[in-house]
C-alpha cells in the first residue's frame, strides 16, 4: 500500500524555536500514524540541517497534504501560494505590532503577517490553532474551518541528558535560584520579574536566607530592550543576582528546570507559553499572571495573578515559598495540567482532524 504524505512547510526554523519544537513534534506523530512527512524551510541553521529541508527540494505532486506553520510575516508568500497541493494552516499567533518600535523590522513583519492571515485565509481547506486564544483570532480573519489542537508538547524533550551550564557552576553550592525562559522582546516583560526580584529580596533578611539569584534564558529578539534590561539590573544594585545568560542548549535547560526553585513569567501576550508546561514536568512551581492565553495554558498549574505589581508577583513568589503545603500543592497541580497534553491524546485528535480531510492514515505494517 501506497503510504500518504503530509509535510510540514515553516520560512524559518531555529534550534529550541517554539514553532520549530511544533514541527518536529508534529513531524513525529505524523509518522507514528503511518505517514510519510519532512519538514521544510528556507531558513535553515546548521545544526538543524537534515533534521529539515530546503523548501527548493519540496515538490507538491507528491504531497497529499502541506501544513504551513504561521507565526511572524515572511517574504516567502508567492512561494507557498504556488503549492499546487491541498494546504492547511498551523497558526501559532502573532505578537501585536504596537509591542514593538516603530518603524523596526520586528513591527513590520509582525504587521506583515496579520495582513498575510487575512489574504490567504481562502488558500486552506482547514485551519488549526495550538490555543484557544489562536482560533478566535483566525475566526475574526475570516476563517470559517477551525479547530484547536495544541501540536507542540513534546515533554519528552525534558526527558534526556542533563548538563550543569557554566553560570551556575561559578554559583554558590546553596544557591536558590529563579527562572524565566523566552527571547528577549518588549511583550515577555523581563523588567517586572527584575523588579519583582528586587522586592523579594528586600522582604527577607539577607543573613538567613540562602544567596539567591534570578536566571533569565532566551536569546534577543530586541536589542534596544536587552540593552534596556541590562541597565535596569544596574539601576537595581542586582548586577550579581540577575543573570542574562542568553541562550541554553537543551541539556542545560533540562538541568534548570529540573533544579530551579519557582519558574516566572511576566508575559503580556503568548498564543501558548510553551515553558509553563515544561514547568510543570520538572516539578517546578509556576508564579505567573493572568493574561493572553497563559490562563488556558496553565489551567490550575500555577498561581495566576490579575495584578502587573511586581510587588503582588514578589509576594505571591514569597507566600508559594512560606505557606505550609502550598509549593506541594502547586507541584502536584502543574503534574494534573499535564494530562491534557499527553502525546496520546495529542496524537488521536490528530488523526481524527486527518480523517475529517479525507487524509485516513494508513495502517502500520
Amino acid at each position: 500500500m501506497t503510504h500518504k504524505r503530509i509535510d510540514q512547510f515553516a520560512a524559518s526554523v531555529a534550534a529550541g524555536d517554539g514553532v520549530t519544537n511544533g514541527l518536529l513534534f508534529t513531524r513525529s506523530l505524523l509518522r507514528d500514524l503511518g505517514f510519510d512527512s519532512d519538514i521544510y524551510s528556507f531558513n535553515i541553521p546548521d545544526q538543524m540541517a537534515g533534521q529539515v529541508l530546503p523548501a527548493r527540494a519540496f515538490h507538491a505532486s507528491q504531497c497529499d497534504l502541506l501544513m504551513y506553520h504561521h507565526s511572524m510575516g515572511h517574504d516567502h508568500g508567492p512561494w507557498l501560494l504556488r503549492q499546487n497541493c491541498k494546504k492547511a494552516m498551523v497558526y501559532h499567533n502573532i505578537t501585536p505590532p504596537e509591542f514593538f518600535p516603530a518603524g523596526g523590522g520586528l513591527r513590520r513583519y509582525a504587521e506583515l503577517g496579520l495582513e498575510q492571515l487575512r489574504q490567504w485565509r481562502e488558500e486552506f481547506v482547514h485551519a488549526l490553532a495550538v490555543s484557544p486564544l489562536n482560533e478566535s483570532e483566525l475566526v475574526h480573519a475570516g476563517y470559517t474551518r477551525t479547530k484547536t489542537l495544541p501540536l507542540l508538547v513534546d515533554t519528552r524533550r525534558l526527558e534526556g541528558t542533563q548538563s550543569l551550564p557554566a553560570f551556575m557552576a561559578q554559583q554558590p553550592q546553596d544557591t536558590r535560584f529563579y527562572l524565566t525562559v523566552g527571547r528577549l522582546a518588549e511583550n515577555k516583560r523581563q523588567y517586572l520579574l527584575i523588579e519583582a526580584f528586587y522586592h523579594l529580596l528586600q522582604h527577607q533578611d539577607a543573613a538567613q536566607r540562602p544567596p539567591q539569584r534570578l536566571i533569565i534564558v532566551g536569546g534577543t529578539t530586541s536589542e534596544a530592550y536587552a540593552r534596556g534590561l541590562q541597565l535596569h539590573v544596574r539601576n537595581l544594585g542586582l548586577e550579581e543576582s540577575v543573570l542574562l545568560v542568553g541562550k541554553c542548549s537543551e541539556p542545560e535547560l533540562r538541568w534548570l528546570y529540573q533544579n530551579a526553585h519557582q519558574y516566572w513569567c511576566a508575559s503580556a501576550h503568548e498564543g501558548f507559553c510553551m515553558p509553563l508546561l515544561e514547568a510543570n514536568y520538572a516539578s517546578l512551581p509556576v508564579v505567573t499572571q493572568a493574561r493572553s492565553n497563559i490562563p488556558d495554558t496553565l489551567g490550575e498549574g500555577g498561581l495566576l495573578l490579575h495584578s502587573d505589581d511586581p510587588v503582588d508577583f514578589a509576594m505571591a513568589a514569597h507566600v508559594l515559598n512560606t505557606q505550609p503545603g502550598l509549593y506541594e500543592a502547586m507541584v502536584a497541580a502543574g503534574h494534573r495540567n499535564l494530562h491534557r497534553y499527553e502525546r496520546e491524546n495529542l496524537r488521536t485528535a490528530l488523526a481524527t482532524w486527518l480523517t475529517q480531510l479525507d487524509l485516513i492514515s494508513p495502517v502500520k505494517e
